[in-house]
């Protein structure tokens, strides 16, 4: 989806408290490489689709959902200014698939600060190298304990079933 491109402020993003302690040159980049939309209440990306951008409101209201079988399901709402989503994932690269992971839809007239997920993957690494660092570590670690848990799940579900059927 794409909405109305307006100009960028970098003392408006400066506002945002994922941007408030940036420096006037990386605002100044950060509105070079990004830009501000408008979308009228309906989706602005789905799940599943490439993740193409990060977002982070200005102003108005989100919804997040996932998709579970074949219905959405809200996980989010919120109004608050300067929550993000989107290409979150940007900066792990080709190491994982770089689609959206939910879908985001907007109830009323809503801006966003948009960036091109590799422009955020590019600052991510450049001006946060330790966070970046951290963050991999992080998402791939939670990735290997829900694969660990999820194969118990699986055969503690397979022992229960034989030992049910066994008893019949």
């Amino acid at each position: 989806m794409s909405g109305q491109v307006m100009p960028c402020s970098p003392q408006e993003i400066a506002s945002l408290f994922l941007f408030e302690k940036l420096s006037p040159e990386q605002l100044g980049r950060l509105c070079a490489e990004g830009r501000v939309e408008r979308f009228e209440a309906g989706p602005v990306y789905t799940e599943g689709d490439p993740a193409t951008c990060f977002y982070v409101m200005i102003e108005g209201t989100v919804v997040l959902s996932r998709r579970v079988g074949v219905d959405d399901v809200e996980v989010g709402r919120t109004s608050q200014r300067g929550v993000y989503s989107g290409a979150m994932q940007a900066y792990l690269g080709d190491r994982v698939p770089q689609v959206y992971t939910n879908s985001m839809r907007v109830t009323e007239r809503t801006r966003f600060f948009v960036l091109p997920a590799q422009s955020f993957a590019d600052v991510m690494r450049e001006w946060f190298p330790m966070a970046a660092h951290l963050l991999e570590g992080l998402f791939f670690g939670s990735k290997n304990t829900q694969r660990a848990i999820g194969q118990r799940e699986r055969l503690l579900a397979l022992g229960s079933l034989s030992a049910g059927l066994t008893h019949e």
